[in-house]
């Protein structure tokens, strides 16, 4: 986002549809979990057992596979210090969260460019190619932000092969996956998954936690598990771990979710076709788009926020994202791009 989207009173008055999180209200049990780490944060009470053994049962591994950071970036940032990686490869465009913990290693990211003309989606024989003997790890987004583009196992499976072939790890993002109908046929989570697997899942992509951090990482690799901890960048809060314990008992709030996602993602999407939009994809949270440059200023002036995409490695002007949020306020955002449109007219 440029300088001034990120000004803070476009923050406070505008309608946030960069923000990739869920627009549904968070459940009372979850906030009163939060409220509860709060006072055990003041009062410097012990940390409460039970986190990783929770979030193992939620995704059906074992409570030694789990590892519990303060956000991706810590989760990542903490991976990368323990497997110092030389060498690295990604997709663009593409989440790039990643950089900074792969800067702070000094390790060289390679890039594999998508293309426009095939949906921006990999090419999953050219993509292993691209794995060679000198790659360490390689990252994948699952659905991929922001382009919104889904892959299935077969995909997965065939990149996670290749890696096994050059021992290189493959970092799998699945944060979005559990906004996705039917996230378990596409999900590569598994008791008995590859020692080359390393899933990340961001807590706050579902439960939209205000200022709470709370992410994870699955992996059977039990070596590699137990070194992350003497790598810790940061420690769990208080807040954050009994929350995130709480929001492992809300398997209905997610059945939820993804049904109101779902109808909401089909509506704006039908809607912003018909308003001519270009290269209109969705999934999760997320719809992607394209359109006419400076569009994220003239939405902020109008009181939308929406994510610019031009400072992704592989995109230009004129590329945007949306988080779907409730009918009112996707009404509104539609309101202001139909002005938009019109004076390109």
């Amino acid at each position: 986002m440029d300088q001034l989207g990120r000004n803070g009173f476009f923050q406070s008055t505008c309608i946030d549809f960069s923000a990739n999180v869920n627009f549904m209200p968070l459940p009372e049990a979850v906030m009163g979990a939060a409220r509860s780490g709060l006072v055990a944060q003041m009062d410097q009470q012990e940390q409460q057992a039970g986190l990783e053994e929770c979030v193992a049962e939620w995704n059906g591994v074992k409570p030694g596979h789990v590892y519990c950071g303060s956000g991706i970036a810590e989760v990542a940032g903490t991976l990368m210090q323990v497997l110092k990686p030389q060498k690295a490869l990604l997709p663009a465009p593409g989440l790039e969260e990643y950089l900074r913990a792969l800067s702070m290693v000094q390790c060289v990211v390679t890039w594999y460019y998508t293309k426009e003309s095939d949906g921006f989606r990999i090419c999953a024989e050219d993509f292993c190619g691209q794995i060679t003997p000198d790659t360490d790890v390689v990252f994948l987004c699952n659905p991929n932000n922001p382009t919104a583009v889904l892959y299935g196992k077969a995909f997965v499976e065939t990149v996670l092969r290749r890696c096994e072939e050059v021992h290189a790890l493959l970092v799998l993002d699945e944060s979005s996956l559990d906004l996705v109908e039917d996230a378990g046929q596409f999900s590569m989570k598994s008791e008995h998954m590859s020692r080359r697997l390393f899933i990340i899942k961001d807590v706050t992509r579902m439960f939209a936690l205000p200022g709470i951090r709370l992410a994870y990482g699955l992996c059977t690799d039990q070596q590699l598990m137990e070194r992350l901890p003497g790598a810790r960048q940061s420690s769990v809060s208080r807040v954050a771990e009994r929350a995130g314990i709480a929001c492992a008992g809300e398997r209905e709030f997610v059945h939820k979710t993804v049904r109101e996602m779902k109808k909401e993602r089909t509506f704006l999407i039908q809607e912003l076709k018909q308003l001519g939009l270009d290269k209109v994809t969705g999934e999760a949270n997320m719809v992607f788009f394209a359109g006419r440059p400076r569009l994220h200023v003239f939405g902020l002036l109008h009181g939308i926020m929406l994510r610019d995409c031009s400072n992704y490695e592989g995109l230009t002007e004129g590329y945007y994202r949306i988080t779907v949020r409730s009918r009112e306020e996707n009404e509104k955002l539609l309101g202001v791009l139909k002005e938009w449109q019109s004076q390109a007219r």
